[in-house]
């Protein structure tokens, strides 16, 4: 490599161009002047390029060199190395930090020192986000130890295209000191809590679990993975409910659909078939109307992740980098935007132009030109510094280094032109029949002008034909009682993710990526195809501070810290104020965690354990195949119903005997609504109670018609916070039985009995002490102590043989979890919870204003 000499002859006036990538800066030249000369520097990739240039009519002589990202990196000294030396709380808040230029950056900063003792001016080209503008006053201050006089100037621009450059030099600006304070905020922030709680989780957990690798935390990557958990333990927990519903053909094999939907009790829905059931039905509503397929948005940086994930298959982090290099040669503007509405001041029409002679688009964007041309909708994100990602130079495929990169340049222009089209257009019409009291109905689509969707191929519109009938018409129809089934929560994948991420503030556009990245570099989430599932050690790590009641894997803690750093941005707050205020409440959470050490241990653990036949490969998305997720050792499921996770709703409403005919059930008042039940028969003559809200069910399982409870069969003694019952349950990490109280998860009361205990059964006698039922226990088989009596009392404190006790004054970790839990219930009234979720029986969960009419027979 030869050495760059600071030697010359010329008496211009120099200026230094500084651009963050070698890329930009040899695009800056390009556009600049095609006669420029290339000189070699003490960095192999950064060049120095120099050409004459007219700036503002001064003749100069332009040098432009670039670095590669951050010159500085901050980090602790030498001495808080040693993990097991220092005390995380010490790490966190006290420790020192410094903030020096790296070593494998020390040779750029030779070039900048060199370059700018001997030029009169700087000119900053570093991406114009916040991550740039930390960048330029690292770069600043390096020139500046060199030469202290030298005029610092900024260059805004969005895409390297000679118009946005000239444009740039035209509107030259000074760096923004708080967007780069902002940028230092967050740094420190980050590394502070994340050196900290990273050190405290990994000397805890990883020689106590043979753990291979750091068990990490980040303030942004734990709340990314607690998306990702809560997802799978909603597929997990789930449990497939039947349903029935009502389907009308007509002769031309045209379906209608019923307009409740399903209902979820096959009696009323055969009840509701049994009156409607005929061979004609008559068109009572004819509708036609215009509707439009409306075109996307301008892309801003989060929509075009969702889109490459979802459309292309691309990741994330992977597209982005796609894009960046397309950026760097001058292909595409800025990838890293937030708005999604383009300025008036650019011209989208020679954006147009430029694509008018490309092989694929060409003729579609020449229409565009002469008469399909619509200005784009207009978003309501607006960063003030990029417009929307668009193409600045036309591509053609060969041109592209591989498929992906072209994938994504033709997904971007696509867009763009897509934005730049008119909506399409269609006649949809609306055929409605009426059966009896039930109605049905259907609807077809005929496509009448395709417009954006000729280019945007990433869409659909599907047409369907409807019969050409008149309203009045009666026709022939066939009814059919259909059958189906809910369905699980669809797995994560990563473009919900994503959104999921924006929403709740977890990262920038420009770091969301990264953050998906990381999870899965620190082995917390696996990612098949598209869908994206947590790993064992993640999801105990999120469950363990679930369930200790910590925060750290909610996303609100990230979010008030990037509201934050936004008002540092906007010179609202001082930078050590803000990350002042974060740390002092990171400070206390890492002491909870201390304190409560053994317990982190023992729940991680239990996680683990129940978790060791967990398939964090399988992307399967029937929740038959996985194992539900324990929330606490109270929701485990019942000695009688070991393999379910809930009761089903035909479970729930138990078969009764049938009953007499002459059988008449006394009047009943719906305890939800104080309606006046109706009495119905069913086909096998049993006789129900219906609320004509749809709020409950009541059914007569006794022969001679007087109401008996089947619920409380398993009923033990009355629980001391909720006054609720106790039940027999069983604990799948303990492998034995409990007692928990049958109103969980509003009440976690249990009662956990001696490990010499293997298992429990209620019986049908009484203590004559204190009047609770009583037990048989069975003992483990190594328990050889003999006792007198045969049966046993279990209510805490009565019999001194087999001691038991309420789990608040076992374990006081968990009494003010418990208390929590009875203020809810206590606070809600008699029913804390909703009595038309709680019986869902009849209740139609997308068709709710259609059930306030429901058609009834009295026996």
């Amino acid at each position: 490599m030869n050495n760059f000499k600071t030697s010359t002859k010329s008496d211009k006036i120099k200026v230094l161009n500084v651009a963050e990538k070698p890329s930009v800066a040899r695009s800056i030249a390009n556009v600049l002047s095609k006669d420029h000369r290339i000189e070699e520097t003490k960095s192999p990739f950064n060049k120095l390029f120099k050409l004459d240039y007219r700036l503002k009519d001064v003749e100069v002589e332009m040098w432009i060199t670039s670095v590669t990202g951050h010159l500085k990196s901050l980090k602790y000294p030498q001495k808080y190395q040693s993990w097991e030396k220092w005390d995380p709380i010490i790490i966190l808040k006290e420790a020192e930090i410094e903030n020096n230029i790296s070593t494998d950056k020390q040779n750029l900063e030779l070039n900048l020192k060199n370059f700018a003792s001997i030029c009169n001016r700087l000119i900053l080209w570093l991406d114009c986000d916040r991550e740039g503008e930390n960048i330029a006053f690292e770069v600043m201050e390096v020139c500046r130890e060199a030469n202290p006089n030298i005029q610092v100037n900024r260059a805004h621009f969005s895409a390297v295209t000679y118009v946005d450059v000239r444009r740039a030099l035209d509107t030259l600006k000074y760096p923004d000191q708080n967007l780069s304070n902002s940028v230092i905020a967050r740094q420190e922030i980050d590394l502070r809590i994340g050196a900290s709680f990273t050190r405290f989780q990994t000397l805890l957990l990883q020689k106590q679990f043979n753990l291979s690798s750091i068990v990490s935390y980040g303030p942004c990557q734990i709340p990314t993975l607690g998306f990702v958990v809560q997802r799978q333990k909603e597929i997990d927990s789930f449990v497939k409910e039947q349903f029935w519903f009502i389907q009308s053909e007509d002769d031309q094999k045209c379906i209608y659909n019923w307009d409740r939907t399903h209902l979820f009790d096959e009696f009323i829905v055969a009840l509701l078939f049994e009156r409607c059931y005929q061979e004609s039905a008559t068109v009572i509503n004819v509708q036609q109307k215009d509707v439009q397929k409306w075109k996307p948005y301008p892309l801003c940086t989060i929509e075009f992740e969702k889109l490459a994930s979802k459309k292309l298959r691309i990741s994330a982090h992977k597209a982005m980098e796609l894009a960046e290099r397309l950026y760097n040669k001058g292909y595409i503007s800025y990838p890293r935007t937030e708005t999604n509405k383009f300025p008036p001041t650019i011209n989208l029409q020679t954006i147009i132009r430029d694509q008018q002679n490309h092989p694929v688009w060409g003729e579609y964007a020449t229409n565009l030109l002469n008469f399909a041309f619509e200005y784009p909708k207009a978003g309501n994100k607006d960063d003030k510094a990029h417009p929307p990602i668009h193409p600045v130079k036309m591509m053609i495929e060969n041109e592209a280094q591989n498929k992906q990169e072209w994938d994504v340049y033709q997904l971007i222009t696509r867009h763009f032109l897509a934005c730049c089209s008119k909506n399409a257009k269609g006649s949809e019409t609306t055929i409605t029949l009426q059966i009896n009291d039930e109605t049905f109905s259907k609807s077809g689509l005929v496509i009448k002008e395709k417009n954006y969707l000729e280019i945007y191929i990433y869409e659909e519109w599907s047409q369907s034909q409807v019969p050409n009938y008149q309203q009045g018409d009666s026709i022939k129809i066939k009814l059919t009682l259909q059958k189906g089934s809910t369905s699980p929560p669809k797995p994560m994948t990563e473009a919900e993710l994503i959104g999921l991420m924006d929403k709740n503030g977890i990262g920038t556009d420009a770091t969301i990526h990264e953050h998906i990245n990381t999870i899965q570099d620190r082995e917390y989430a696996t990612k098949r195809g598209q869908i994206i599932k947590p790993t064992k050690i993640g999801l105990a790590l999120v469950e363990s501070y679930e369930i200790l009641g910590f925060t750290l894997h909610q996303p609100f803690l990230r979010a008030v810290m990037e509201q934050r750093m936004n008002e540092v941005a906007l010179g609202k707050k001082e930078k050590s104020q803000i990350v002042q205020a974060t740390i002092n409440e990171m400070t206390i959470i890492l002491k909870q965690l201390q304190e409560k050490q053994n317990l982190i241990i023992k729940t991680f653990g239990s996680y683990l354990e129940a978790l060791k036949n967990y398939d964090e490969d399988n992307d399967n998305d029937d929740n038959n195949n996985q194992p539900r997720i324990p929330l606490d050792e109270g929701e485990e499921t019942t000695q009688n119903q070991p393999k379910a996770n809930k009761k089903t709703r035909n479970q729930r409403n138990k078969k009764s005997d049938e009953l007499p005919k002459n059988s008449i059930l006394p009047p009943s008042i719906c305890q939800f609504c104080n309606s006046l039940c109706v009495t119905n028969k069913q086909l096998n003559g049993k006789l129900i109670q219906i609320c004509p809200k749809l709020c409950q069910i009541q059914e007569d399982i006794n022969q001679n018609g007087h109401h008996q409870s089947t619920q409380n069969k398993d009923n033990c003694f009355q629980c001391n916070l909720c006054q609720n019952f106790m039940k027999i349950r069983y604990s799948k990490i303990k492998k034995t039985n409990f007692l928990g109280c049958s109103s969980y998860p509003q009440c976690n009361q249990a009662i956990f009995l001696p490990d010499t205990v293997k298992s429990i059964k209620l019986i049908d006698k009484k203590c004559t002490k204190c009047g609770s039922p009583l037990f048989s226990l069975q003992f483990n088989e190594n328990y050889n102590q003999v006792h007198q009596a045969s049966f046993f009392c279990l209510f805490p404190g009565c019999q001194f043989i087999i001691k038991t006790d309420w789990k608040q004054n076992k374990d006081s970790n968990q009494t003010s979890f418990v208390g929590k839990q009875q203020n809810k219930v206590e606070n809600t009234g008699k029913y804390p919870f909703n009595p038309h979720q709680q019986n869902k029986n009849f209740y139609n969960k997308e068709k709710s204003n259609n059930q306030q009419k429901f058609p009834y027979q009295k026996n």
